[in-house]
């Protein structure tokens, strides 16, 4: 332990005049809605609203000048209020409003390497590391069982996962400290590569170095 210690500092004095910070803050938001069809019958047949916000920061430490070591952090909610009524085949239950939160939490560590030195206008670059991933929630449903109505909670357990995870980015430089980053990462859980399209998170926000 000591021996890494010393040779973390010791890197860290000899490449002292190469090294410099970048941090990129970023948030999400979307928002969708997919009415039922209307009907004679069901003028207002409701309609299903997902709403997903999340905010996430990277910090990228160069301790070379296309080489960096990178912490990141993310966080994204994901809400569905769906108030769409649909019944079973024998029309003695009824699902009435389902209202559903799931949170999903990203914590990595890796390596990033740079197309471009500090000084460019466009610098891509691209990171690969290991994560922990966290999904919780919570789905409640509103129930109609021949005319009694009756709300079931549902809490989906807490589930860490070790996982991998790979990023890709541009920052585009506006002044000598600040510019815009554009970014997609992608989190396989379980480092199952073949998961990699099922949890891809685009931002885009402002990034700082110093």
């Amino acid at each position: 332990m000591k021996y890494l210690l010393s040779l973390l500092i010791l890197c860290s004095l000899s490449t002292s005049a190469l090294a410099y910070v970048d941090l990129s803050l970023n948030y999400t938001f979307s928002k969708s809605r997919v009415a039922a069809d209307e009907t004679d019958e069901e003028p207002d047949p409701g309609a299903a609203v997902t709403t997903t916000q999340g905010y996430s920061a990277v910090w990228a430490w160069y301790i070379w000048e296309y080489t960096a070591l990178e912490f990141n952090y993310s966080e994204t909610t994901r809400h569905l209020l769906d108030d769409r009524e649909a019944a079973t085949d024998d029309d003695t239950l009824t699902i009435k409003k389902i209202d559903s939160t799931m949170m999903t939490e990203v914590a990595g560590v890796g390596i990033r390497q740079s197309f471009a030195n500090r000084k460019a206008r466009i610098i891509p670059s691209i990171s690969l590391g290991y994560a922990k991933y966290t999904t919780s929630g919570v789905s409640k449903y509103l129930l109609d069982d021949n005319g009694t109505e009756e709300e079931i909670e549902i809490e989906k357990d807490k589930e860490v996962l070790s996982s991998s995870y790979a990023a890709v980015s541009i920052r585009f430089r506006f002044t000598q400290f600040m510019g815009l980053t554009l970014g997609a990462k992608t989190v396989m859980p379980d480092f199952e590569t073949d998961k990699a399209a099922d949890n891809m998170t685009y931002s885009a926000g402002l990034s700082w170095v110093f």
